[in-house]
């Protein structure tokens, strides 16, 4: 068993592919906001507590398809990442993460709490999962925003993500898919492919700053 497993807690996607154990990272504090790896389970309340207001799918007909949890989304869910974001013991947003495959980490879902939105959480979360996903081989991360989330864009964007693709869907509309590379060399090629920016801005390549 590794070192600082629970007992009991099912192996995430994280773990079996690269021994990455969050536990082992975390916990990261921002002023008095913690943030904890956690299991699905411990994650439900919240979910079940906010995801309807924060999401819209308070009242009235639903705009997308639902999903309701059955066994296999709840296997799926319990083998994903699962990031808690507290106050003390209140628990005011959580992340929802999981590994695409072998090289690539996908941020799936995340929701804080309206009062606590201008406190760059999620910015500075981001910024230091670089590193921990770095080590163990990690080149992109990867994620998914409304074009109407403006506020959700733009800290995208300032983080380094590029607009990579869109697609319509039942279940989430039309979003845009971002990538943040890990690698300059990853970036590199992207950028030759598909986009006349040069890597290079102000002398330094959009990786190079995220990681200075």
């Amino acid at each position: 068993m590794q070192p600082n497993s629970v007992v009991g807690e099912p192996a995430t996607l994280s773990r079996r592919l690269w021994d990455l154990e969050w536990q082992r990272v975390l916990p990261w504090t921002f002023e008095e906001v913690a943030v904890e790896s956690a299991t699905f389970e411990r994650g439900v309340p919240f979910i079940e507590e906010h995801y309807p207001s924060i999401f819209g799918t308070n009242g009235g007909e639903a705009r997308f398809l639902a999903s309701p949890m059955n066994e296999a989304k709840r296997r799926f869910c319990d083998e994903s990442d699962v990031f808690l974001f507290r106050v003390g013991r209140r628990a005011v947003g959580l992340l929802l993460a999981n590994p695409v495959d072998w090289s690539t980490y996908y941020m799936r879902s995340v929701a804080i709490l309206p009062e606590l939105r201008e406190r760059r959480l999620l910015t500075r979360f981001v910024e230091r999962s670089y590193e921990p996903l770095r080590k163990v081989g990690v080149e992109r991360i990867e994620g998914e925003c409304s074009p109407a989330n403006v506020a959700m864009m733009r800290m995208l964007v300032g983080q380094g993500f590029l607009v990579t693709s869109t697609a319509n869907s039942e279940r989430w509309g039309r979003p845009f898919g971002l990538r943040s590379f890990l690698r300059e060399d990853n970036e590199a090629v992207f950028l030759r492919q598909f986009s006349n920016l040069p890597l290079k801005k102000n002398g330094t390549s959009a990786l190079e700053r995220r990681t200075s």
